[in-house]
């Protein structure tokens, strides 16, 4: 899990990979999992960094064994309308993907995701 206080900068991303990096190697260890990133502020990203953060998911989906992605925002985080069309070119077409206003919900969603892929 993850928590980032946006816009979603370069510096940001950066700051985030850093951060991050050692608990998604740590998950693949264990198996597959799905990461779950809580995003208050604000969604919107500039193209670079967006670009940066779709090859965080290529990376993370094709060696860290994430199996699925899920961002909570809750209704009143900036940019959030824009949530899907801007971030929906980054993630790959097979691993499941979603946007949630609250923990609870996205936390359902990821435990029927883990179900239906077996886990």
């Amino acid at each position: 899990m993850s928590e980032v206080d946006g816009p979603w900068n370069k510096e940001m991303v950066v700051q985030w990979m850093r951060a991050a990096s050692p608990v998604a190697r740590s998950l693949a260890e264990t198996g597959p999992h799905i990461a779950l990133t809580i995003v208050t502020g604000s969604l919107l990203c500039p193209p670079e960094a967006l670009t940066m953060l779709g090859q965080v998911i290529h990376h993370t989906a094709a060696r860290l064994q994430c199996i699925g992605n899920l961002v909570v925002a809750a209704d009143g985080v900036e940019g959030r309308a824009l949530f899907t069309p801007m971030y929906a070119r980054i993630y790959t077409a097979d691993t499941p993907h979603d946007l949630f206003p609250d923990y609870e919900s996205g936390k359902a969603w990821a435990l029927a995701v883990l179900a239906e892929k077996g886990f």
